[in-house]
């Protein structure tokens, strides 16, 4: 799944394409996107059609794109493998596209999604969404040392699960965890109450690998591309994740690979002793 450096760079493509243009009309495939769920397209068309986007911004993994409409917006997940791309309205439309808005000047935003976890809708108040509002601070944009020692104090989850959890803080995934983890030196399954005295560590290993990821503009494992269909090169600056049984470049130790609740989590048993 897209994670926030993913999600950013979608946003950093899409900003200057769509800055300043107006919405013609909308269409949407009427297959639902997440948990089958339909695509409300007479609030989406209510909302954006003959709207001006005035900003592309991002929350966590969501996209807000902001309309000249008080506090309307759209707001977009890609999911495992949406893509949103801006396109010639002559082009041909690729296998599971799901929405596209038409754009003055003879282009589209298309939303593509094979696999149809994503989701898009319409708000009157993008930012109030229930999506949204839900969120904890962001973790590059919003999260500080202090905020992380509270939240870290407070929770009996395991460490990984802690940062994995979008309410406590937005924008971290499964790779990211793992690589963040790796450069704090901090076992994946230590209870989160005890890491608290070392978040000074914790959130200088989250921002370090989060501003690598977008300086790379992230990472591709399989579906990953951004607003013009480039790939990330992000793959080779992992340290642990994907690297099982591959020598860990700080002590030479094997990573190793463990299941957790359906995910893999890579780490290396010396450098993150528990």
């Amino acid at each position: 799944m897209p994670e926030l450096p993913e999600v950013e760079t979608v946003v950093r493509t899409l900003r200057p394409r769509l800055l300043g243009t107006s919405i013609r009309a909308v269409w949407t495939s009427g297959k639902g996107l997440r948990l089958a769920r339909p695509i409300d397209r007479a609030a989406l068309a209510r909302l954006s059609v003959a709207a001006r986007i005035t900003a592309v911004r991002r929350k966590g993994k969501y996209i807000l794109i902001d309309l000249n409409r008080a506090q309307a917006g759209i707001l977009v997940h890609l999911g495992m493998t949406g893509r949103l791309r801006v396109q010639a309205a002559a082009e041909p439309r690729a296998p599971h596209t799901h929405v596209v808005w038409s754009l003055t000047g003879g282009r589209e935003l298309r939303f593509v999604d094979a696999r149809r976890f994503g989701w898009v809708a319409a708000s009157r108040d993008v930012d109030a969404s229930p999506e949204v509002a839900g969120l904890g601070p962001d973790a590059l944009a919003e999260l500080d040392v202090d905020r992380l020692r509270v939240l870290l104090a407070a929770s009996r989850a395991p460490l990984k699960a802690f940062l994995l959890d979008q309410k406590r803080i937005a924008g971290l995934g499964n790779i990211y965890v793992c690589e963040a983890l790796f450069r704090a030196r901090l076992h994946p399954r230590t209870p989160a109450r005890r890491a608290a005295g070392r978040a000074t560590q914790l959130l200088r290993g989250i921002r370090a690998v989060l501003r690598i990821a977008l300086a790379n503009r992230g990472t591709t494992m399989r579906d990953f591309v951004d607003a013009e269909g480039r790939s990330g090169d992000n793959a080779a600056a992992l340290l642990v994740y994907g690297r099982e049984g591959k020598l860990c470049r700080i002590c030479g130790e094997p990573v190793r690979r463990s299941p957790d609740a359906g995910r893999s989590t890579f780490y290396c048993p010396r450098c993150q002793s528990r």
